[in-house]
């Protein structure tokens, strides 16, 4: 599928929801596993993006193969992705953050669909009127390289996924299930 690959984002700090979100049960599944099956049910070979301090936990529902230990010299939510980008170069990501576990099917095939139907973009984002959602969204390799050039020429990229996407050639998709984007972080 284009070296299409599924990526959790599950490496944050979880300040706001006072402890790890993709480790929260609902129907007695682990969130981050509730994420993983949706993108597994689309064929989509899929890593979890995980800080240092979760690899035990994480170990316990995962191969060492399916994690990304974050270690992108870069504070923020981009952390997982640009460390997934430099350990797999040459793959495109569909990334959801783990606490996403209303996010369709429907929703995430469009965005495939997409990918597939106009191929010439760098990065592939859902958009309401005012910003983009970078979840669910796609990220390609052209486009993360363009980042990390930026990045090392620089010395600083400002580590939001809203700055990204807006000066980038990134399609905007349309929003057809509001709900589907709703994140638990409280």
């Amino acid at each position: 599928m284009d070296n299409l690959n599924g990526l959790i984002l599950a490496g944050g700090q979880s300040k706001r929801a006072g402890t790890d979100k993709g480790l929260k049960e609902k129907d007695g599944f682990y969130w981050v596993n509730t994420v993983y099956k949706k993108l597994e049910q689309l064929g989509l070979k899929t890593k979890v993006s995980i800080n240092d301090s979760q690899l035990q936990n994480y170990s316990r529902l995962f191969c060492k193969e399916q994690l990304i230990i974050d270690d992108f010299k870069i504070e923020g939510p981009l952390k997982g992705l640009l460390s997934a980008f430099e350990k797999y170069p040459q793959n495109n990501w569909l990334i959801l953050a783990c606490d996403m576990i209303d996010m369709d099917l429907a929703t995430i095939s469009d965005t495939i669909k997409a990918f597939k139907k106009q191929p010439n973009y760098d990065f592939y984002a859902h958009k309401n009127s005012n910003f983009y959602e970078p979840f669910c969204g796609i990220y390609t390799h052209k486009g993360l390289q363009k980042v990390v050039l930026n990045f090392n020429k620089n010395g600083i990229v400002k580590n939001s996924f809203q700055t990204v996407l807006a000066q980038s050639n990134t399609l905007e998709l349309p929003i057809s299930n509001l709900n589907a984007f709703k994140n638990y972080n409280s």
